[in-house]
């Protein structure tokens, strides 16, 4: 018995990778070391902390203290009208 598999073959723009830095403030990877208890420092790759978040109708990734920031005011207002209570 013999499988076959077909493959769609797509245009390189739907394949655009999305670059792992935030789309307001740029924050990318960081790199250091992981540190074991025998001291052996081996080199690593802190990744920011992006998510997809849609701003202004397109979806971009924003790492959590912009994401944060952009409802910020939102929080203010309902933290506000909670202390009027």
């Amino acid at each position: 018995m013999v499988a076959t598999v077909t493959f769609e073959i797509s245009s390189p723009k739907e394949f655009a990778a999305m670059p792992r830095a935030c789309a307001i403030c740029g924050k990318t990877a960081a790199y250091g070391y992981n540190v074991s208890h025998s001291k052996v420092h081996t080199h690593r790759r802190f990744d920011a902390n992006l998510h997809p978040a849609v701003i202004d109708g397109t979806k971009l990734l924003v790492c959590t203290r912009c994401r944060r920031n952009q409802t910020k005011d939102a929080r203010m207002a309902k933290k506000k009208e909670r202390a009027r209570r």
